[in-house]
């Protein structure tokens, strides 16, 4: 994906994601994305286009991790929260696991869940959560596993790579279907933006592109047959 192209087409007046500018904090949040969905996404348009619309949506904005309601820290943050069920203090440490990162991880459950993906003890270090590239990847494999969504299903599953999205149940991978049409139109100005770029070159494209070059080369010279 040309990276130029696609920040252009969000900055057209039209796309409405983030009006006509950018900010060095927005890129630096989208840019980081981008970089963990090359390694831990699943090379599909559809699905880097709706974790960049969740982020757009849990961080308000600012697609870098976040607090929830944007607390500056920890102690703000509870204060705030301080009557929310998931958002006491557990033990063994202590910690208060509200929503943190760009898809604003609550629960500890959760928080012990998304451990691996962090390669740190979440539970024990809920802040690294905050960090752009351990936040990116919760958010990727969150959504491609569907641990976040009561039936199971990830992403793909209401966003197939052939057929209809169901934009209203995909919004369960994260949060029922909490601001799914709000979610929905950033999905599609994501996706416009990521189509417009040259899409994504997955393995399978690659492979399709190359035997293409090598037909068409020359001095290809096609197998007799046996």
């Amino acid at each position: 994906m040309n990276r130029k192209i696609f920040y252009a087409v969000l900055r057209r007046r039209e796309n409405r994601v983030f009006g006509t500018s950018l900010s060095k904090r927005q890129v630096k949040g989208i840019e980081g994305i981008l970089d963990a969905f090359e390694t831990h996404g699943d090379g599909r348009p559809k699905t880097l286009a709706y974790v960049l619309a969740t982020a757009r949506h849990e961080t308000a904005g600012r697609m870098v991790p976040v607090r929830e309601t944007l607390a500056k820290d920890d102690a703000t943050a509870r204060r705030r929260l301080r009557k929310a069920r998931y958002a006491q203090p557990e033990p063994p440490y202590g910690h208060s696991y509200y929503g943190r990162g760009q898809v604003q991880l609550t629960w500890k459950r959760n928080y012990e869940r998304s451990s691996a993906d962090a390669g740190v003890d979440l539970v024990k270090f809920p802040d690294k959560a905050l960090e752009p590239e351990i936040g990116a990847r919760i958010l990727i494999c969150g959504l491609l596993d569907g641990r976040w969504n009561s039936s199971g299903h990830g992403i793909a599953h209401y966003l197939p790579s052939f057929g209809k999205d169901d934009l209203k149940n995909a919004r369960r991978t994260v949060n029922i279907t909490n601001k799914w049409q709000l979610i929905a139109g950033y999905y599609r100005a994501f996706l416009k933006a990521i189509n417009e770029a040259g899409g994504l070159e997955t393995q399978e494209t690659m492979l399709i592109q190359t035997a293409a070059r090598e037909i068409n080369h020359p001095t290809f010279k096609p197998k007799p047959k046996s």
